[in-house]
């Protein structure tokens, strides 16, 4: 998961994935393992960084949360990285094609449409779900299906590319039978 974290309003691009042990963490070019435990009978946390253990107390505020260790105290907001995503055309001409991006991180819920059907110009070509709420992502141009990158059941990130479009009629799928 890539996150922005934000430590005395300086933001970070933070890359995280679960391990056996924890997280494995990534600023940068510096990666680290990182592994967090409630300590029991107390309001504190084990926190253990490539090795070394501190205990930590955290406290949630608005935005974000407090983070004490012995004296020192250091503000701290977490939020999933969003990109800005954009609609990525490849050029004009008969090979164009329209690359239809996730709005947001999310989880694919549902691609309602398969490698050559067609496509209305606002018809969905994957549900995804974020926050707790359904959003369709619409195609953008009639056309029909070139690709399906996603599958339900898949975590996404803002902007990776759900589908690709060849724009164009979206013709009616054929009825077979006289």
């Amino acid at each position: 998961m890539i996150l922005d974290v934000a430590v005395r309003g300086r933001h970070q691009r933070v890359e995280t994935a679960h391990t056996e042990d924890g997280l494995r963490v990534r600023v940068g070019d510096h990666v680290t393992s990182v592994r967090l435990e409630p300590i029991a009978g107390s309001q504190c946390w084990r926190l253990t960084v490539d090795g070394r253990t501190v205990p930590v107390r955290l406290h949630a505020r608005e935005g974000g949360v407090v983070a004490t260790f012995g004296p020192t105290r250091v503000s701290v907001s977490v939020r999933r990285w969003l990109p800005v995503p954009s609609r990525r055309d490849e050029p004009a001409g008969a090979d164009r094609r329209i690359e239809i991006h996730a709005p947001m991180p999310g989880l694919v819920i549902e691609t309602p449409v398969a490698v050559g059907d067609p496509v209305a110009a606002g018809g969905p070509v994957a549900i995804v779900e974020a926050m707790k709420m359904q959003m369709e992502v619409p195609s953008p141009s009639a056309g029909r299906v070139d690709e399906v990158r996603v599958r339900p059941g898949q975590e996404v990130a803002g902007g990776q590319v759900l589908a690709i479009v060849r724009p164009g009629p979206a013709a009616e799928p054929q009825e077979s039978g006289a």
